[in-house]
């Protein structure tokens, strides 16, 4: 339980990076902000809803800026709320997903420091939906920046992400999709399961490249870019060779 004098970070889901696909509550959270902790400039739009004198600052990378730690995050947010700010962390989609939201929660709660959730739209459901993925099947989400469970284990040698009977959304993968789709296809995969990559998913800007499994390491779309490995809906638009 909080009290007025209890230091707040607001840990705010930026959704789809559009204004459109924030909730309510993010949008006067914003609009109130004195600082806003974000991670990359493409979410410059979503952070423009803060006063024009609220303190910005890019935690992530971007081009000639290597991404803060963790811990460095933590600390920058923490002694922004303790000096009575109204702190604002943005993250692309829902902080919870593929985000390391709960890192970033867990090391405020151990500095004293309240956090309030706001969720966001996450990609994984705007690029299932945009590639036509099968509505009714289950889904596994996982992050591509690195194999699920640990640097030093192979995307092939996870049988319960390769052979599972639902469709597998994998965000930030979009520099790994070769060696994640030659795991898949290890691990159980049939090459030609139904797959895409999907650009700005639930955006104007909105691309989808269909394909097999084994042509996934040859699409190349600009970021934010997640990729959907079947099944399809029946009947959609999105066909693949």
């Amino acid at each position: 339980m909080t009290t007025r004098s209890t230091p707040v970070v607001h840990l705010v889901g930026a959704g789809l990076g559009e204004v459109g696909s924030l909730t309510r509550r993010a949008v006067r959270v914003l609009a109130e902000a004195d600082v806003v902790v974000v991670d990359r400039p493409s979410l410059d739009h979503v952070v423009g809803l803060a006063p024009a004198g609220a303190e910005r600052v890019h935690v992530g990378r971007h081009r000639g800026h290597r991404a803060w730690a963790t811990d460095a995050i933590v600390g920058l947010l923490a002694d922004r709320a303790s000096a009575g700010l109204k702190v604002v962390r943005l993250k692309g989609g829902d902080s919870f997903v593929c985000s390391r939201g709960a890192e970033e929660a867990l090391g405020l709660a151990a500095r004293g420091i309240a956090v309030e959730v706001i969720p966001g739209v996450t990609a994984a459901t705007a690029a299932g939906a945009a590639s036509g993925l099968d509505r009714g099947a289950s889904v596994t989400v996982v992050s591509g920046n690195h194999d699920p469970i640990g640097p030093s284990v192979a995307w092939s040698l996870i049988p319960t992400l390769s052979t599972a009977h639902g469709a597998v959304v994998v965000l930030t993968g979009r520099s790994h999709q070769g060696t994640i789709a030659d795991g898949l296809m290890a691990g159980g995969r049939a090459p030609e399961t139904p797959s895409a990559v999907v650009h700005g998913a639930g955006r104007a800007d909105e691309t989808v490249i269909a394909t097999g499994l084994a042509g996934l390491g040859a699409v190349r779309l600009p970021a934010p870019a997640a990729m959907v490995v079947g099944p399809y809906q029946p009947g959609g638009d999105h066909a693949h060779p």
